[in-house]
């Protein structure tokens, strides 16, 4: 530990902050540190491990935040500063604290994502690593909990690609004919945005419509991935800003000679950006798409139940049923979701009144509102546009355009 007894605390910052979650996780921790008193700060970007040992020796530090790979955590448990890992690699050794994404969430939000769409055969793609594999746990167990099966394709990491360009035109090759072998329509979830990107060119290559046939869903919403993808790619956003500030008040309280925590930090996703590649409901009932798109499109201008079955040739009953059975809630559950999720992205994104949000996402009044979201949020609307607020003024990207009911 550091024997220095003034001053802000020093700490190192072991990441690549080229990366783009690394990037929004230095937000978090920025977050902390305006919150809380300053630290002065040491940021290694690029190439940690390499001049670790010899940094260490030479540096009178109290704290590091870490995203390394094994062999260094031996290095840093020997000079007895806290350390708090924020990428898993050292999980398996339990004196060092990880703060960690919940990354079966992030699998049960895709699933449940591409279940909303009436998908009924579903595939995820996942990399040789601990977090895709929960990842995609959380996928099949909610797949399966619907009577669904899950076809599994790997892909190495990128990093472990050898060969160059051709190492990667026979793996897409090799992807593109597995896609075209898949039953359509499908619905596919990729562990990562990049990886997501990489399966679309390989659905172009085999002549296989977006989102038509096969849609697709990421994770991690990296947004000039996502928008480089054709078509645009809906992702699951991963809360690294958040992972970054909890991180960071745990390395504080461990700096403080308080003990870390024995279970990992879980830090929740914050909900699914939708783009084309998943523009789509992949439901055969036609009177059911219909319901749905009626419910999608006016919603938010005061439809009840009861203006949804008028406008559809079926009885109450059997349109109540269908609903159940296949989209998986009933007509006011989904009317409520519509217009949940328009007061969400109005308090994220504009500076509108309460009562004006309130209107226009079809509550009506903001007591009907605020009852919505207490029960669904846990929130009120006010507390959570300021959370948003706070996380937009650093540039985190928290907004949850698909909520779970």
């Amino acid at each position: 530990m550091s024997k220095r007894s003034a001053g802000p605390k020093r700490v190192a910052l072991l990441l690549e902050s080229q990366l783009s979650p690394r990037r929004r996780m230095l937000i978090g921790v920025a977050r902390y540190m305006h919150e809380h008193d300053p630290w002065a700060i040491y940021l290694k970007p690029g190439g940690v491990e390499k001049s670790l040992a010899k940094w260490l020796k030479e540096w009178d530090g109290d704290g590091i935040i870490a995203a390394v790979n094994d062999p260094a955590t031996e290095m840093v448990q020997d000079f007895g500063i806290p350390i708090v890992d924020i990428v898993g690699f050292m999980k398996e050794r339990s004196t060092i604290p990880l703060v960690h994404t919940n990354d079966r969430s992030v699998g049960r939000l895709g699933a449940e994502h591409l279940l909303e769409r009436g998908f009924r055969r579903f595939a995820f793609i996942e990399h040789p690593f601990f977090w895709s594999a929960d990842r995609r746990a959380g996928f099949v167990e909610t797949v399966s909990a619907q009577g669904f099966e899950t076809d599994l394709y790997s892909v190495p990491f990128p990093s472990q690609v050898a060969g160059g360009p051709a190492a990667w035109e026979q793996q897409q090759l090799a992807l593109s004919e597995w896609v075209s072998s898949l039953p359509k329509p499908i619905g596919v979830m990729t562990s990562t945005d990049l990886l997501g990107q990489q399966f679309l060119e390989a659905c172009i290559r085999a002549k296989v419509n977006v989102p038509e046939q096969v849609a697709v869903i990421g994770a991690d919403n990296d947004e000039p991935i996502c928008n480089i993808s054709y078509p645009p790619l809906s992702s699951v956003i991963i809360n690294d800003a958040q992972r970054g500030y909890e991180a960071a008040a745990l390395l504080d309280k461990l700096m403080a000679g308080k003990k870390a925590p024995p279970e990992t930090t879980y830090v929740e996703p914050s909900g699914v950006v939708s783009r084309a590649s998943t523009d789509i409901m992949a439901i055969a009932d036609e009177m059911l798409v219909q319901a749905l798109r009626i419910v999608r499109d006016r919603a938010c201008d005061g439809i009840g139940v009861d203006d949804v079955v008028r406008l559809v040739p079926l009885s109450r009953s059997v349109l109540e049923r269908r609903f159940r059975k296949l989209v998986g809630r009933s007509i006011n559950n989904q009317i409520v979701r519509v217009k949940l999720n328009r007061a969400v992205q109005l308090l994220s994104e504009t500076q509108l009144e309460l009562k004006v949000v309130a209107h226009k996402a079809g509550f009506g009044s903001i007591a009907y509102m605020t009852a919505v979201f207490q029960k669904r949020l846990q929130s009120t609307p006010g507390s959570y546009r300021r959370k948003q607020r706070a996380a937009q003024t650093l540039q985190a990207p928290l907004v949850a355009t698909s909520i779970r009911l």
